[in-house]
């Protein structure tokens, strides 16, 4: 049989509602010839319901940088790598290992670690969360093109003396993992990953959380500055598929708690027509936006605010967003 192929970049579509013949009753998500989805950024909150509603066998996902010498790659036929961005035999390890790295980022600067005695950096553990940098060759002058007549941009994407004086690595700006299998998962972009209560949220963690909760088509999670607050309260701009009422919004809070850390469930939603509009032209969301209208409910449009409170959420109001203002909310 013939191989079709369906890309699959930034995938938002409504997974909620198969699409149904009204003369026949026959479900017209399952009726084509394709057998493999193609492409990358498809979120693993929605991996198993995309193969599941569209009967899709395979799900190939890769991973690459225009300026990097690297790239990974995920053919998934079950849910054992679904998800990850690339899988690794023992051979191609080796190679990995000689051209890229997963460094220890410094959660204070976003930049990666390094290590007070030696000034070099470190390599993460297995599962652990890091910085993947792409080796450059000895003379990045010469063989390392970066930006096209942009030296500047380019030497600020180089970091230098990483594991020995005078290497030279190129700074992907994904924080990602590898685990034992072998299996690389991407985690958030720097910058996009915030502070809260003085730990480290990954907005993709929130993000998949949310995402298995029945209601939910869509979530995009980012951190909000808030008066008189430390670090960057959880925000969740999400797309529902029903009127958020009073069980819908209790249902939503009992779920991101059962599925995250404290630290790391959203303080706020954002319901409305905002997720739709933050996007790229590839269906890839966006956050700066979201994150620069935050929650003052002046600059959210028709949008929707919703803040937890005793174990629910509830409505944020233009008074709630005053009194934050005042300084007689702590949060």
């Amino acid at each position: 049989m013939g191989m079709s192929h369906c890309l699959e970049s930034g995938c938002t579509f409504a997974i909620a509602r198969p699409q149904i013949d009204p003369a026949t009753g026959e479900n017209l998500d399952k009726k084509h010839n394709i057998r493999v989805a193609f492409g990358n950024g498809l979120r693993p909150d929605i991996w198993e319901k995309f193969r599941e509603r569209f009967n899709i066998e395979s799900i190939a996902e890769f991973y690459a940088a225009t300026e990097g010498n690297l790239a990974t790659w995920n053919l998934s036929r079950n849910d054992f790598s679904a998800g990850a961005i690339g899988r690794f035999g023992i051979l191609y390890r080796q190679v990995a290992k000689l051209a890229s790295a997963i460094v220890r980022q410094d959660p204070n600067t976003d930049s990666p670690w390094r290590d007070p005695k030696t000034g070099l950096c470190r390599h993460v553990d297995h599962g652990e969360i890091g910085e993947l940098l792409m080796a450059l060759p000895a003379d990045t002058e010469r063989d390392f093109q970066g930006y096209y007549n942009n030296r500047e941009a380019t030497e600020k994407k180089i970091l230098r003396d990483v594991f020995k004086k005078g290497d030279g690595y190129f700074r992907t700006g994904d924080l990602v993992s590898l685990d034992s299998e072998g299996r690389m998962y991407f985690h958030d972009r720097i910058g996009d990953t915030f502070r809260w209560k003085s730990e480290n949220v990954a907005t993709t963690e929130v993000s998949e959380a949310l995402g298995t909760h029945p209601a939910v088509q869509e979530a995009n999670v980012y951190g909000v500055q808030l008066p008189n607050h430390d670090g960057r309260a959880g925000c969740a701009a999400l797309t529902l598929t029903e009127v958020p009422d009073d069980a819908l919004l209790r249902s939503l809070a009992e779920h991101a708690r059962s599925k995250l850390p404290k630290y790391a469930v959203p303080l706020f939603l954002r319901i409305g027509t905002g997720i739709s509009a933050a996007v790229t032209g590839t269906n890839k969301q966006q956050k700066h936006g979201l994150r620069e209208q935050g929650v003052n409910p002046a600059l959210v449009g028709d949008d929707e605010l919703f803040w937890l409170r005793d174990g629910t959420y509830v409505k944020f109001r233009k008074s709630d967003w005053d009194r934050l203002n005042a300084g007689q909310v702590k949060l």
